[in-house]
């Protein structure tokens, strides 16, 4: 598989485990480090990249990316989330979706990193 259908397929597991599948329990739970709401959500997305993945790589391979992408998706969401409540910022407040934005680039940062790892 190619480096587009790699982003691709992490995209579209972005957008279920982020937004489809995270509970508000988990959103509260974001900014609490080792709490148990941002290790699930983490955990959703280290299942899903296995889970997109596993079938078209070295399973070990696959399994430590995974885990990479859980690990840097926590802790992106952490310091996105302790900044949220540090700042007070709210849905109408340009910064909050400034904020987002960055948070969103920074986890397909990391799916690009995976890409090229996975295409090298």
């Amino acid at each position: 598989m190619e480096g587009i259908g790699i982003l691709l397929l992490l995209s579209f597991k972005h957008v279920i485990a982020d937004y489809f599948l995270q509970k508000s329990w988990m959103i509260k739970e974001k900014s609490i480090y080792g709490a148990q709401g941002g290790i699930a959500h983490a955990t959703t997305h280290t299942l899903g990249t296995l889970f997109v993945l596993f079938p078209f790589y070295n399973p070990l391979l696959i399994l430590f990316l995974s885990i990479l992408d859980g690990v840097a998706h926590y802790h992106i969401d952490y310091l996105k989330s302790n900044y949220w409540k540090d700042n007070t910022l709210t849905k109408n407040d340009t910064m909050f979706w400034m904020v987002h934005g960055v948070d969103q680039f920074a986890h397909y940062l990391t799916y690009i990193f995976i890409a090229t790892v996975l295409v090298i």
